[in-house]
């Protein structure tokens, strides 16, 4: 009787001492699965904010064309309501508004935002490289422009340096990150048909994305114009996130 009581404690024993290590590893396992879930997910968002972000936020969020990111006074409810409905020349981002991004997706973001990943953006970017953009031969620009020559030599110093600093105050915000080593295909463009690209910087011409190159013919002088060409012909081209196409 005694003997056969204590094979019942026994079994029990083993099979709850078999139900508890398989719990703890469903729950090891559940837990590993759930990472991993999380980790795509934020790679996801991640590669949402390279592929539609960055142009103008930067490609580490400290800004550009718009604000930095990195440095948001906006809470959670902020960043929701900023990125579904949008702000002066920022896009509405939420399918409810008329976007492109489920509410999912817009609270990726904005968790993503609010606690920002470096190398995250680093493998986002790398999965989504901005496309290089072919330099076409440039048509004949109208009258005026039509076979007007730099006054500079390329290369000049003084003219490099002069359209190095009005470069930084018109252009940079747009055109953050200039090329570099010396784009030798662009020079050689721009050193051919400088009318072309005097034509685009003086005139308001479409951009490569939602936004417009405006007419720098009302806020900088012939002279200006054509040293801000020699500062880029200096740097291999504009590079950026947005090119003079």
């Amino acid at each position: 009787m005694s003997a056969g009581l204590d094979k019942k404690i026994a079994l029990g024993l083993a099979l709850t001492l078999a139900l508890l290590l398989a719990t703890g590893v469903y729950w090891f396992a559940e837990r590993s699965r759930q990472k991993g879930a999380t980790d795509k997910y934020k790679l996801a968002t991640a590669e949402i904010f390279a592929q539609n972000c960055f142009f103008c936020h930067g490609d580490q969020g400290r800004g550009g064309l718009g604000l930095s990111l990195r440095e948001t006074k906006l809470d959670e409810e902020g960043l929701k309501r900023t990125i579904s409905r949008g702000v002066t020349i920022m896009p509405n981002w939420a399918r409810d508004e008329g976007g492109t991004l489920n509410n999912f997706q817009v609270g990726g973001l904005v968790a993503f935002i609010l606690d920002w990943d470096e190398k995250l953006m680093e493998e986002a970017l790398a999965r989504h490289p901005v496309p290089a953009t072919p330099n076409p031969p440039p048509p004949v620009p109208p009258p005026p422009y039509a076979g007007m020559k730099n006054p500079f030599a390329w290369g000049d110093k003084k003219a490099v340096e002069a359209g190095k600093l009005i470069y930084g105050v018109m252009c940079s915000q747009c055109h953050w990150r200039t090329a570099d080593p010396q784009d030798a295909a662009f020079t050689q463009m721009l050193e051919e048909h400088p009318d072309y690209y005097f034509w685009r910087v003086s005139e308001a011409m479409a951009s490569c994305h939602p936004y417009t190159l405006p007419s720098f013919k009302l806020y900088l002088p012939e002279k200006q114009r054509w040293q801000v060409l020699n500062y880029i012909w200096s740097k291999g081209g504009p590079g950026c996130a947005r090119r003079l196409e």
